[in-house]
């Protein structure tokens, strides 16, 4: 063989491993790298997200718990940074404000927004959505699919006798999720909300399962699985939620 064929012949060999190589790193950008959202700044298309109910939950006879519905009426915008104000009256009468940033994802008819253990001497009065709302595109293909199941509620000895949630998590999105939140609505026949309450889940890697646990010290009666809700969302579209990031792709103005 001469130096010229040989010289073709470790060109090949280089080439089809270089080949082989971008066609991996592909393959692997594809399945863990989501798609970008598109940050919008204005569209005649997006509906302002409707706050559909507030309401208050007496724990005990120091403390109560507030939470906010929302519904989010467009099926392809959401919002990765919501900020919101609860509005009460003290004891004495005057309003008072307490502040949050929460996320809305697209085609989300039921947001709840919760505020726990509160001096129950406030009495909630009004809530409203912060009117500059940074609205993100995102196909409904990649939200996240977070699966809660074996869900089983009741008093529990291992938690001081007080009254439980305890289900099962599962990460079946397409990525690695850093923050999950979980929220449990547990209401009566009629719909009206008996209790709230709500739990982080840290660093889920896809596919993986992890228990969860919600504990009331208040008393919770005329509630079972059948009208019991576990709502678990990640907000997606902000990508420094995502546990592990391939690349940093700037998002950009549509």
């Amino acid at each position: 063989m001469t130096s010229s064929e040989r010289r073709s012949k470790k060109i090949i060999i280089a080439s089809v491993y270089i080949t082989i190589l971008v066609s991996i790193i592909f393959i692997i950008v594809l399945i863990f790298l989501p798609r970008q959202p598109i940050v919008v700044i204005d569209s005649p298309n997006i509906q302002p997200i409707q706050i559909v109910r507030f309401g208050e939950i007496q724990v005990d006879s120091l403390n109560s718990d507030f939470w906010v519905e929302l519904n989010n009426p467009n099926d392809e915008f959401g919002a990765s940074n919501l900020g919101y104000t609860f509005i009460f009256k003290n004891s004495q009468g005057q309003e008072e404000f307490k502040t949050g940033r929460t996320f809305i994802l697209p085609g989300d008819k039921k947001r709840y927004v919760l505020m726990l253990n509160l001096d129950s001497r406030y009495e909630l009065i009004d809530f409203k959505l912060n009117q500059e709302v940074s609205w993100t595109k995102l196909s409904r293909s990649n939200l996240p699919e977070l699966v809660i199941r074996n869900v089983n509620l009741g008093i529990s000895s291992k938690a001081g006798n007080y009254f439980t949630a305890f289900g099962i998590l599962t990460n079946s999105s397409t990525v690695n999720l850093k923050n999950i939140q979980v929220i449990a609505i547990l209401t009566d026949d009629s719909d009206n909300i008996l209790g709230v309450n709500e739990t982080l889940i840290r660093d889920v890697l896809t596919s993986e399962s992890r228990d969860f646990e919600m504990i009331w010290k208040s008393e919770i009666s005329n509630t079972s699985t059948s009208n019991t809700t576990i709502y678990a969302q990640s907000n997606v579209l902000n990508d420094s939620e995502l546990l592990l990031q391939l690349q940093r792709s700037p998002v950009f103005d549509e």
